[in-house]
């Protein structure tokens, strides 16, 4: 029995299988005894599949548009109904949103405007004590003018709530003209803006009205600090006048002066000068402090100097300041200070607060006394009888520091007496002339 072998099947794979079901063939046509055939390549086969599917695909999809074109219609049209709802309702919606932001910014607008006038308010506070206070300063001056003493405090302010509102374009009592301008003042920002603001610009305009306002203020401010940078600018120079007549460098007093105005503090508030307005304004006021700090102190300063008169009785002034002939040599001699003629032990004091830096027998000074006082002063005391202080002792204008007598080299009882600054004699003569100009200064606040 002839046996056979199995036949083992192999798998193909898709590549495979098309190659297959597209592979070449050929048709064979007989016609009278003669046999043609026409190859069919696979491309042209592949063609030809696609071509035929094509066509149904056509045929499928006429017939159902045609079937079912008014359902078709339909449901395009409810798409764009429902489409139309949605945009309808989104537009809505979106009104909505417009009335309620308008609502809000409405109210915010409301808001806004109330802070703009109390902010206006507070102002127009403000520019009423500036008024009263140039009308104080103006009136102050004027009685100093007179010779009239002025009062030492501003009179009570009327408490801010129960002032009328300034018009910040009314007369400034006295001021140069007034810097302020417009018709600002005229109604509330809530009555002016009351229409809805339309846009950004609309809304910076209450602020700019107000940085106006306060630009006109300032320049008011800054009017007055230059008054008075004046007034403090010329009782500086009478005060400096002093130190220049006696040979005295007002800069080095003001820069060793050690004043400082009893019974004043408070917390430290600092100005920032990054601000422009507060930096003008601040800057034209340290001008002024620092102007009348360095009267201040060249004032107390002044009235150290030694302007009194040595002795309460005189008789005469025997020899003054300057070139004389000497009364032992009868040659022309420098005669360093001023002689007084008094009776013998009569008291002898400062003439102003120092301390003893001699006090002892000095040559032909006899027995003296050496003061010496701020910035350089120093006054001596010679031909006394007696001593009646000690070396290192402070003394005050008025205290007795020896008796007068007849010691060293003099020719009778007398008082010599000796004003020097840095050590060069200066005439006693000039610090007494300057006792007037020191008692004004005093008067001054």
């Amino acid at each position: 029995m002839r046996r056979h072998k199995p036949r083992t099947l192999r798998t193909r794979r898709p590549l495979d299988a098309i190659a297959y079901a597209f592979r070449e063939r050929q048709i064979y046509l007989r016609a009278e005894g003669e046999v043609q055939f026409i190859t069919l390549k696979p491309w042209v086969q592949a063609a030809g599949l696609a071509s035929l599917l094509a066509g149904l695909f056509w045929v499928a999809f006429s017939s159902i548009n045609v079937a079912f074109k008014d359902q078709l219609l339909a449901l395009r049209e409810r798409g764009m109904y429902d489409a139309r709802l949605e945009y309808e309702d989104r537009i809505a919606a979106m009104r909505n949103e417009v009335d309620r932001l308008n609502d809000q910014l409405m109210i915010d607008q409301t808001e806004y405007l109330e802070r703009v006038d109390q902010v206006k308010a507070d102002f127009d506070r403000l520019l009423e004590r500036h008024k009263r206070l140039v009308e104080f300063f103006r009136q102050a001056t004027a009685r100093k003018a007179a010779g009239e003493t002025p009062p030492a405090l501003l009179e009570p302010l009327p408490n801010p709530t129960d002032e009328m509102p300034a018009d910040s374009h009314g007369g400034q009592s006295g001021l140069a003209p007034n810097p302020m301008k417009g018709n600002l003042a005229a109604e509330s920002f809530s009555l002016r803006y009351a229409a809805a603001f339309r846009n950004p610009l609309e809304a910076l305009q209450p602020l700019a009205d107000l940085n106006r306002l306060f630009a006109d203020y300032e320049k008011m401010e800054l009017t007055l600090l230059d008054d008075a940078l004046e007034i403090v600018q010329n009782r500086s120079s009478k005060a400096r006048d002093i130190f220049q007549k006696l040979g005295i460098d007002d800069q080095r007093v003001v820069a060793n002066s050690d004043y400082q105005p009893a019974e004043i503090g408070g917390p430290l508030i600092t100005v920032s000068l990054e601000e422009p307005r507060v930096d003008v304004v601040s800057k034209k006021l340290g001008e002024v402090l620092d102007t009348y700090d360095a009267y201040a102190k060249m004032k107390h300063e002044a009235q150290g100097l030694p302007v009194q008169m040595p002795l309460k009785n005189t008789l005469k002034v025997t020899s003054g300041y300057g070139i004389r002939r000497d009364p032992f040599r009868h040659t022309i001699a420098m005669h360093a200070g001023v002689d007084f003629k008094s009776e013998v032990n009569s008291p002898v004091y400062a003439t102003a607060e120092g301390k003893i830096s001699a006090a002892g027998w000095e040559g032909a000074y006899g027995r003296m006394v050496e003061i010496l006082h701020d910035n350089g002063v120093a006054t001596r005391y010679a031909h006394l009888s007696s001593i009646a202080v000690a070396v290192g002792e402070k003394v005050k204008r008025g205290d007795m520091v020896g008796r007068l007598g007849n010691t060293g080299r003099s020719t009778g009882p007398h008082l010599h007496y000796e004003t020097r600054v840095r050590g060069r004699a200066v005439d006693p003569v000039r610090f007494w002339q300057t006792s007037y100009a020191i008692q004004e200064l005093s008067k001054e606040e």
